[in-house]
């Protein structure tokens, strides 16, 4: 049996399932609020694809991905039929939904994930700190989960399949692929995204009153200005607004990278080993590809305001 398996969910009992998989992409990353799946597999033509609800991946006969059935198709090709899937963690609602603009006090970042709208299978980390969030218009929940998790704990979220968490944990898997198996080491500098200097206004609209500049952006020589309205998420301390956005804008600024044959279920917030440069370092983002090649797992830590 093939150690990768899907299943597509279409009723409240009714699935269809292959193990013969001919290519596949998984990607997680720290920054991205949903971990995501394109893949094809064999089927054999009874398949109801417009009736799919869910999609599930499973590895050595554990699930490690469930998503939305984004786009399910079945096609027949030299008289062999091919299910073609794209899918991202049900997180990725929290991008398509909106809050009603305005204040929302006494929350934790459990209710604000969980408690204003039930998106299937979506979890977070419990925190017993309270707050408070103000949403703007045409927000989305997961710009408001991200500066509302950056108040509370100073870090940015991410996602563990469907969960939100924010926590990095101390006693993680190290992960330390054998020489023998890596096939490429990097390092990379990506400034595309860096801004130099932002401006905010007062709650009264003077213009320019917060600023904050980004020694990262200057010393690339970067000129990047932006012009913000006084953001009332941070009304208690209005520079910290302006501090989270150069926080991240750095994000993913340096990275290490590797390739390796083969797959481990790495996650995201474990560590990674490989020689002198890359010493327990967090893994930041997870590529697996299955192809012609076989099974590759590229790993990437970063350095950057979150991340080091």
């Amino acid at each position: 049996m093939s150690l990768l398996r899907l299943r597509v969910r279409t009723g409240q009992n009714a699935y269809f399932a292959s193990d013969q998989c001919i290519s596949m992409v998984l990607e997680r990353e720290v920054y991205t609020p949903y971990e995501s799946l394109t893949a094809v597999f064999l089927g054999d033509g009874s398949e109801d694809c417009t009736a799919a609800v869910e999609v599930e991946l499973f590895w050595n006969e554990t699930s490690i991905f469930l998503g939305l059935a984004d786009k399910v198709e079945k096609y027949q090709r030299g008289g062999v039929w091919f299910l073609r899937i794209e899918s991202k963690t049900f997180t990725s609602l929290l991008t398509q939904n909106e809050l009603e603009e305005g204040l929302h006090s006494h929350l934790t970042i459990q209710q604000l994930v969980t408690g204003f709208y039930t998106l299937p299978h979506v979890t977070s980390e419990e925190d017993p700190a309270t707050g408070y969030i103000y949403v703007r218009e045409r927000m989305s929940m997961w710009d408001s989960v991200a500066s509302f998790v950056y108040k509370i704990t100073g870090r940015y979220p991410y996602v563990d399949n469907n969960m939100v968490r924010f926590s990095l944990g101390v006693d993680v898997p190290v992960h330390e692929p054998a020489a023998a198996l890596i096939t490429e080491v990097g390092r990379r500098l990506d400034t595309t995204k860096l801004v130099s200097d932002y401006h905010m206004s007062d709650i009264d609209g003077n213009p320019d009153v917060y600023q904050e500049s980004n020694p990262a952006a200057q010393q690339a020589q970067i000129v990047r200005n932006k012009q913000i309205a006084f953001d009332r998420q941070f009304l208690s301390n209005p520079q910290m607004a302006l501090v989270y956005r150069r926080l991240v804008s750095c994000r993913g600024m340096r990275a290490d990278h590797l390739t390796y044959a083969g797959f481990n279920n790495e996650k995201l917030g474990e560590k990674l080993t490989c020689g002198q440069q890359l010493q327990n370092k967090r893994i930041c983002r997870v590529r697996v590809v299955f192809g012609t090649q076989g099974l590759r797992t590229s790993l990437w830590a970063y350095e950057d305001g979150f991340y080091n």
